[in-house]
């Protein structure tokens, strides 16, 4: 068992996804904790990430991980970090 997924880091060493549901207009995003990491730090913890919506452009969004079953991959799209073209 992983433990407490209590930072991005923890999160992405479990190869975990995290899903964003916005608490105004219900919108979910799934991200690659790996990709997350990268870009607000390793240690930074979940509940003080902050995502915009997409859709209605509100921060008011809850952040919760979900474990990647690699036989049943969860519906819906994954965003994946690009790299910076230059």
């Amino acid at each position: 068992m992983a433990g407490p997924m209590d930072s991005v880091g923890r999160a992405a060493k479990a190869n975990m996804l995290l899903v964003v549901e916005c608490g105004h207009c219900w919108h979910v995003g799934r991200f690659r904790a790996n990709d997350v990491a990268k870009v607000v730090g390793w240690n930074k913890p979940l509940e003080t990430i902050r995502f915009r919506c997409r859709r209605c452009s509100r921060k008011d969004a809850t952040v919760r991980t979900q474990f990647i079953d690699q036989d049943h991959p969860p519906k819906g799209y994954i965003w994946v970090l690009q790299k910076a073209r230059g």
